[in-house]
């Protein structure tokens, strides 16, 4: 985290509201009190003093500067006073910013920031005095009658009284003012010593013409000398200078200009353009295809569809049976695990609950333990109070891209495994399926975009096929499950067409994290959920982000006023997404290469999920990105690998715990045992490497379900 958004943090920490807070290539720093929004410039030599400084000095005006016109007097006297009471009560609220605010204000002192280090100070305006006096320099002079005004400035309470006070400042200012103009200016002395006389004298006007052209020439070369050293003088300084030698203006506050235009010294001009991102509130409605309709889909193209003859509709339901012979072949076998995972999970159900379990005396006498009340303090009954654990839910999210279809099928046997394991322990789950692009039938009303500026995008062509739901009775489960088996047997090539419209697409994973909000807050309320645990099923990263983007008029190309851009594909901006409902704001990356962790690990920090990741990979995309992730643990990682079959990594690829699971030969081998010999009778040394092998595959391809299982327990 840079410092930007280290006292954009601070910024926020001291408002005590959901204040937003954005830098910009901005020159000066500036609040909307409407929208609630602190605009801070991309500062490059502001030090860490003088930017607690400005970021205290601009809350300050979020908090207690109202909405409001400045009133008669000049902005500048506003502004001033204003200052003064704003930063007053800052110093009140949070006295931890007094150092702040001292320090920062002597640092810009030191750097002449105000313009008048050099100047004496008894020659500046009453009003630059007040603003210098107040901004942290106590050794500045006033008058009797001047002291009485800074004791009024240091005593406002409200806004309204400082625009009445600095109207009333500035009249009497401007009465000063006139007064100072009407003052007689001194007699020019003669040649001879004495002052001119008021009457006028005989002159030669001739003689009169030529002195004056003499004086005038010697008057004019005077004055381009002077202003000529002036000008020299103020090129050698970086910013504003008072003006001194010359009459002050007692209306005018030199020193307020003369700071706004120093600080935008400070300003990195180089800096590239902040966006701020916001995540999307998708309407899953019109997003989500329910279990009921994939089931009526999916039935109607297997069982209802037309035939040429009734050859052609005898070799279809032939193999139709074949397909559910498979899957009902595959449902028996698997059973044993279920029943093994089940009992797993209620041993380590019992043992947590254990160890969780707190035991109290009681006052009640245990009459078995008094006789022994002279050498044993420990006479009371007690109790054994274990507290009651969180109702768990699953959320599944499974990738329907083109790249699954070598691995789909044996990963569907584990999601089915996963299933039964959930109905028969009694956890609600939903599954869904999510796919973008081809294949799809089923469009969106409409092309215009209707997501608001800056917001991330979610293309029109992104669904999630319900394929699954706790919500489903036994009956209407089991036909779900045997028809997606069918579908996905078909699309393996077994005898069978597929369905087109639940064919294989993009890889959306950003979007179904997009959704998975009110898809949780949706299975809360049905079924009281407490703690819900996210699995994301994939061979890949996802695609990249994208946002809408507000374009120019000479951009739009085809007249339309927004366009989706992807993050990867923007040069010269740097990517803020911030969650609306928690406020919660971070700098993400637009590489194509880090969506998953990037979108995943926001995510994970705006809710209260456990996020579980499983991601089915190559060696050599498992090396890939532990050395980019990962790189303290690659010794570990790859040791695991070589020994189990399969990975972990927690925490540093965005989700809690990370699973890789090699994409060659997921679910084989775990229903034969295949005993390699080289005589006719198997030898020990021969069965022992099989049964080993045997079962470490079994358990390889449990890896989804131990680490279900070890999350909820």
């Amino acid at each position: 985290m840079n410092t930007q958004e280290v006292k954009g943090t601070l910024a926020k920490l001291l408002a005590t509201e959901n204040l937003t807070v954005e830098h910009r290539k901005v020159s000066t720093a500036c609040f909307d009190v409407e929208k609630r929004l602190l605009i801070l410039p991309i500062w490059k030599t502001a030090s860490n003093t003088v930017y607690d400084l400005l970021v205290g000095h601009e809350v300050g005006h979020a908090l207690y500067t109202p909405n409001e016109s400045f009133g008669d007097a000049p902005r500048s006297f506003v502004n001033v006073l204003e200052d003064a009471r704003i930063e007053r009560m800052m110093k009140v609220t949070y006295p931890g910013l007094r150092r702040s605010f001292f320090d920062g204000y002597r640092e810009l002192w030191d750097q002449d920031f105000f313009g008048v280090k050099n100047e004496d100070p008894a020659e500046l305006s009453f009003i630059d005095r007040i603003n210098l006096y107040f901004k942290g320099n106590p050794n500045l002079p006033f008058s009797d009658v001047e002291l009485e005004w800074v004791e009024r400035v240091a005593n406002t309470k409200t806004f309204a009284e400082v625009k009445q006070l600095a109207k009333e400042l500035y009249d009497y200012c401007a009465e000063q003012q006139e007064q100072k103009e009407s003052e007689p200016m001194p007699a020019m002395p003669s040649p001879d010593g004495t002052e001119t006389p008021d009457e006028q004298e005989e002159v030669d006007p001739v003689t009169d013409e030529k002195e004056s052209e003499t004086e005038s020439s010697d008057d004019g070369e005077s004055e381009q000398q002077t202003e000529s050293d002036s000008d020299s003088d103020d090129a050698q300084l970086d910013v504003p200078s008072y003006q001194g030698g010359g009459e002050t203006d007692e209306t005018e506050c030199v020193t307020d200009e003369a700071l706004a235009q120093a600080l935008e010294t400070l300003i990195d001009d180089n800096a590239k353009e902040w966006v701020y991102l916001t995540v999307p509130t998708p309407d899953i409605d019109n997003i989500i295809v329910s279990h009921k309709e994939v089931q009526t889909d999916l039935h109607q193209f297997f069982y209802e569809c037309a035939h040429h003859d009734d050859a052609d509709k005898e070799y279809w339901e032939k193999n139709i049976q074949y397909g559910v012979a498979h899957y009902e072949s595959f449902k028996k076998d698997t059973q044993k695990t279920v029943n093994y995972l089940c009992k797993q999970f209620e041993m380590k159900k019992s043992a947590d609950e254990y160890r969780r379990a707190a035991t109290a005396r009681t006052g009640v006498l245990d009459t078995n333990k008094l006789h022994t009340y002279k050498y044993n303090d420990d006479i009371f009954k007690k109790t054994t109070v274990v507290p009651e654990g969180k109702n768990h839910g699953l959320v599944m999210h499974l990738d329907w891209s083109g790249s699954m279809s070598n691995q789909l099928l044996d990963t569907l046997k584990q999601t089915y495994n996963l299933i039964w394991f959930c109905k028969k322990v009694g956890i609600p789950f939903r599954v869904f399926a999510f796919q973008s692009g081809y294949g799809m039938d089923r469009r969106r009303e409409g092309n215009e975009i209707t997501q608001k500026e800056n917001e991330l995008g979610v293309f029109d062509d992104f669904t999630l096929f319900e394929f699954f739901s706790s919500r489903q009775n036994k009956q209407s489960l089991e036909k779900s499950m045997q028809l997606v088996y069918l579908q996905v047997f078909a699309m393996n090539g077994y005898r069978l067409r597929s369905c087109p419209r639940y064919a294989l697409g993009g890889t959306p994973l950003a979007e179904a994290v997009y959704c998975t909000r009110q898809i949780v807050a949706q299975m809360k309320k049905v079924e009281r959920v407490s703690k819900v645990n996210v699995i994301c099923l994939t061979d890949g990263e996802a695609n990249p982000i994208s946002y809408v983007e507000h374009l120019s008029e000479d951009r739009r190309y085809y007249g339309s006023e927004y366009k989706y851009t992807y993050l990867c594909h923007a040069r010269g901006k740097v990517f803020f997404l911030r969650d609306p409902k928690t406020g919660y704001t971070r700098k993400i990356s637009s590489s194509a290469y880090e969506t998953t962790k990037e979108i995943v690990s926001f995510y994970r920090e705006i809710t209260d999920y456990n996020w579980v990741g499983i991601r089915i990979c190559s060696k050599a995309e498992l090396t890939r990105l532990v050395r980019e992730f990962a790189f303290d643990d690659i010794e570990s990682i790859d040791k695991q690998w070589r020994k189990e079959r399969f990975a972990s990594i927690k925490n540093k690829v965005g989700f809690t715990q990370s699973f890789y699971m090699p994409n060659q030969g997921t679910g084989a081998g775990t229903q034969n045992l295949n005993v390699k010999q080289k005589n006719e009778v198997a030898t020990r040394a021969e069965l022992t490497r099989a049964f080993k092998k045997h079962m470490g595959s079994k358990m390889t391809n449990k890896t989804i379900l131990n680490a279900f299982i070890e999350q909820i327990a």
